[in-house]
């Protein structure tokens, strides 16, 4: 079996990223805007309809964790 824990997302020449917890809690990262911090964006459940973009750029890697 395995879990979602991450994607990565690519477009203007530029990678950010979104990392689901074990909780199923999704945290948003862009190093330009925020930092080293992560932004709180929801739980997958709730917010699964929107993972396929991040802003302009297009999901170009999903990362699955075996359980």
């Amino acid at each position: 079996m395995y879990r979602l824990c991450g994607l990565i997302y690519f477009g203007k020449f530029h990678f950010t990223c979104r990392v689901v917890s074990r909780s199923g809690e999704v945290w948003f990262h862009d190093g330009m805007t925020t930092g080293n911090k992560l932004t709180f964006e929801g739980n997958l459940v709730n917010i699964s309809d929107v993972l396929c973009k991040a802003g302009q750029r297009k999901l170009s890697v999903v990362v699955y964790v075996k359980m």
